[in-house]
């Protein structure tokens, strides 16, 4: 039986002798060598984000090599170091930058993750997908691919598998959409700003929005980082949603609870520390350097989860999963892009 990431539960403390070395060590050192392998790869790869590389590496060591003992380090970086990377990740918003691209802007956002996340559940009931997949793969399309997928699946108690198996649906089709995109945009005659928004609002990774926008133009890549952050900012609200309905589902809730006492039980309370330093950054608190230097190591414990990931994946596993997962993933994201282009239109920016 696959075990599934618990978000109500830390990793236990390695109990060791005097002298001996914590039991997360070995595995979080494997963790940090395939992280900066990935890195150093990603340089030279171009489509191809070091995340993916991450975790292929990761599932190549995982199901080739089989290395014992690292077990613990894994749990660790998946709890520890993902709830670090979540809250650091805040420090690259800014919620003057989200207030000042409007009121059209906000309810194409609203709009389109509400679709996103309703309409993703809806495909994997049709084509019957089993587990949380269905939801992961709705979460990383509405919100910001990966990192909404690794902050949806603990809460959701999801198996590393169907975890996997969704990031690698999102960055699939999010390579495919920084190819296509903008040869879509020239070829519909859509100016920058118009560009932007549809980049912002129908690819998923931030990475790969960005670079889809700059590909059109500077303006688009701009206005594509802009909407990408407003997106970013709908991640709390949605992560305490899924809590709660994961929390009603599962019976872990208590009926006689107020609606309050059971989001308070549902919260993933780290989100708070993503919403504290994205409050920080508004305010002035960081200065260019350290808010880039923030970023950085941000993106480098993504790197890190990634690969932990990727080393608790038993391929086998993942196979039985089969094609549908993809499929939904991609038929999504693609009625997603159709959506996004005609909300676009229909609210005139341009």
């Amino acid at each position: 039986m696959t075990k599934a990431l618990d978000a109500s539960q830390a990793p236990a403390p390695a109990a060791t002798g005097a002298g001996a070395l914590p039991r997360w060590l070995p595995g979080l050192g494997l963790v940090l060598v395939v992280a900066l392998v990935a890195r150093f790869i990603g340089r030279y790869t171009g489509i191809v984000p070091d995340v993916v590389i991450a975790l292929a590496i990761g599932i190549a060591i995982r199901n080739i090599v089989k290395p014992a003992g690292i077990e613990a380090g894994t749990k660790f970086t998946l709890f520890y170091v993902l709830r670090t990377a979540i809250i650091l990740l805040g420090a690259g918003l800014s919620i003057q930058a989200v207030i000042a691209t409007g009121s059209s802007t906000l309810l194409l956002v609203v709009t389109l993750v509400i679709v996103s996340m309703l309409l993703g559940l809806a495909l994997a009931r049709l084509f019957r997908l089993k587990g949380t997949i269905g939801t992961l793969i709705g979460a990383g399309t509405a919100i910001c691919g990966g990192s909404a997928i690794l902050t949806v699946g603990p809460i959701l108690g999801a198996a590393e598998e169907e975890i996997a198996y969704a990031i690698t649906t999102i960055f699939a089709f999010n390579i495919v959409a920084l190819l296509a995109y903008p040869a879509i945009g020239h070829a519909l005659g859509m100016t920058q700003t118009a560009f932007g928004s549809w980049a912002g609002t129908a690819v998923n990774d931030t990475s790969v929005v960005v670079a889809t926008g700059l590909v059109y133009g500077t303006t688009a890549g701009a206005v594509a980082t802009i909407v990408k952050l407003t997106r970013t900012v709908l991640l709390v609200p949605l992560a305490v949603a899924v809590g709660l309905v994961n929390a009603a589902r599962s019976g872990k809730g208590d009926a006689s609870s107020s609606v309050v006492q059971r989001a308070v039980k549902a919260t993933p309370w780290f989100i708070l520390g993503f919403v504290a330093m994205a409050v920080l950054n508004s305010l002035g608190a960081f200065s260019p350097q350290v808010g880039a230097a923030l970023k950085v190591i941000a993106s480098f414990l993504i790197v890190m989860v990634l690969a932990g990931v990727g080393l608790n994946v038993d391929v086998r596993k993942m196979v039985r999963l089969g094609p549908r997962p993809m499929l939904v993933g991609f038929l999504l994201a693609t009625i997603m892009a159709f959506c996004s282009y005609g909300l676009v239109g229909a609210l005139g920016i341009h």
